[in-house]
This record gives structure tokens, C-alpha cells and sequence, in this order.
């Protein structure tokens, strides 16, 4: 019987760790020098075990085309544009896809992906936030820059689930990136494209939707307030990957477990 319930808790933790599938938003500046940025990222993240589908988030619409044509895991919205692409239909779709994948991570610095997306800190980096929202259930990673001018389609969408959005202009040097964050693992922080660079502010905080959203990166001032460049909708230590599990699936368990208690108790019919 030790065996059947091991095997049981088994095949229900293993259900997290599967590779997700990710819907990878183009918007504009394609290249940087030989590169194509949005390849690049793929192949990054397809590194991590991940399968990955690029949509032309430039023509209205076609978000929620591909969210309605297909089933996704995560979304990364990268917004990569200083215009305002997606429509209505988009957002909406973005919105009722969170609701049922409700991990969220904000990258303010998003672009250093752009600029350097080969440095071993920034794949590291890339592939934890696939990693952690895979254990989150799914979700969504929201990529930008400052604000305005660099976060248009981003805070489109945090405003319509109801995430304060990306904020302000920065430059401020990196002196918060707590080794113990997830995010962070493998990371060199000086690597990463933020510092002296114009970034943005990300959400943190109680959300008015009741989402908490964790610093894991950026500045802290010298009165003690904090500019994050990096938040998540799950702590430092990140999401508990062997969580308690749901009554549905102690129900499966203890079916189970009757079961194999049964057939050992059963008599054999005699030859």
C-alpha cells in the first residue's frame, strides 16, 4: 500500500514540474545588430525545457487570437514598444487568462534582455521567472521599461486586473538583490541591465485586487523606502514546490489507498 500512495503523491507533485507552454509577445525593435531579440528570448527559455510560440502583438487582436486558438501555461508580455498596440480584445483576453494563471512578475529593467539578452545573468534570470511561475500554476511575466513612453501595453494590462502600474523614471544603482530570491539564482545582480540605466517602478505591496507583490530587485534609498525594479506575486524563497495537497486530490489518495487495502484483504479462490 506504501508503494500506491508514494506513487500516487508522486504523479500528483509531477504535474508541477512539467514544462510549460508560453505565449511570447513581438512588439517592435526586433534586432539588435545580427540578433533577432525575440528568437533569442525564445531560445532561452525553450533552453529551460519550455515550448514557446511568438505572436505579432503589433496587429490588434491577434493576442487574443492565439490565446483563444491554443492552450498556454504563461504569457510574457514584453513590451518592447513606445507605442500602444493592443486592443481591447487583447487586454481582455490577457485579463481572463491571468484569472485562471494568477503568478505575475513585473520587470521594469526588461529591456536589458534587448541589450544583452546573451549574458549568462539574464538567461539565469529568465528561465527562474518561467520556473517559478510554472510552480505558481502559470501565469504572467510583464516586461518593460520606464513609464511613460516605455509601458504602455504593460500597465494596459495591470490596470485591467487591477495591479498598480509601472511608474516613474530611474536610474538609482542596484544595492537590494537578496541572494535568497529565486529569482536571483545564478545571478549576478551587477550583471543585470539596471543600473544607470532608465527604468521603471514596479508594483509592490497589497494590490487592489488583494494580490501581494514581493520586491526581488532594485534600490534601496537612503530614508528607507523602497524602488523595486523587479516584483512577484511570491516571496524570495519563491513558490513551495511540494504545497499541501488540494481536498480533491487527498480524496484520490485515500480512494486509492481503500483500494489497495481491499484487494489485499480479498480472499483467493481456491484451484
Amino acid at each position: 500500500m506504501k508503494g500506491v500512495l508514494a506513487a500516487m503523491a508522486a504523479s500528483i507533485v509531477s504535474l508541477t514540474a512539467q514544462a510549460d507552454s508560453i505565449l511570447l509577445t513581438k512588439f517592435d525593435f526586433e534586432s539588435n545588430g545580427s540578433t533577432n531579440v525575440y528568437d533569442q528570448m525564445a531560445a532561452t527559455l525553450t533552453g529551460a525545457g519550455h515550448t514557446v510560440t511568438i505572436v505579432d502583438a503589433r496587429v490588434a487582436g491577434n493576442v487574443a487570437v492565439a490565446l483563444g486558438g491554443a492552450s498556454y501555461d504563461q504569457v510574457f508580455l514584453w513590451d518592447l514598444t513606445s507605442n500602444a498596440y493592443l486592443s481591447a480584445g487583447d487586454v481582455s483576453a490577457l485579463s481572463s487568462f491571468w484569472n485562471s494563471n494568477r503568478g505575475l512578475v513585473v520587470d521594469t529593467r526588461s529591456y536589458g534582455y534587448h541589450f544583452q539578452g546573451a549574458d549568462a545573468s539574464e538567461v539565469a534570470l529568465l528561465q527562474n521567472v518561467a520556473s517559478q511561475l510554472a510552480l505558481s500554476g502559470g501565469g504572467v511575466w510583464v516586461g518593460t521599461d520606464h513609464h511613460p513612453g516605455w509601458a504602455y501595453n504593460g500597465n494596459l494590462f495591470l490596470s485591467a486586473i487591477n495591479v498598480n502600474p509601472v511608474t516613474g523614471v530611474f536610474s538609482d544603482p542596484v544595492n537590494f538583490a537578496d541572494p535568497s530570491s529565486v529569482l536571483l539564482a545564478g545571478v549576478t545582480p551587477t550583471d543585470l541591465w539596471a543600473a544607470n540605466e532608465s527604468v521603471g517602478q514596479a508594483p509592490i505591496g497589497v494590490q487592489p485586487n488583494g494580490t501581494e507583490m514581493f520586491i526581488h530587485f532594485g534600490h534601496t534609498r537612503t530614508d528607507g523606502s523602497i524602488l523595486p525594479y523587479i516584483s512577484a506575486s511570491f516571496p524570495l524563497e519563491g513558490v513551495d514546490p511540494n504545497p499541501v495537497p488540494e481536498p480533491s486530490s487527498l480524496a484520490l489518495l485515500a480512494i486509492a489507498a481503500a483500494g489497495a487495502l481491499m484487494a489485499r484483504r480479498r480472499p483467493r479462490r481456491s484451484a
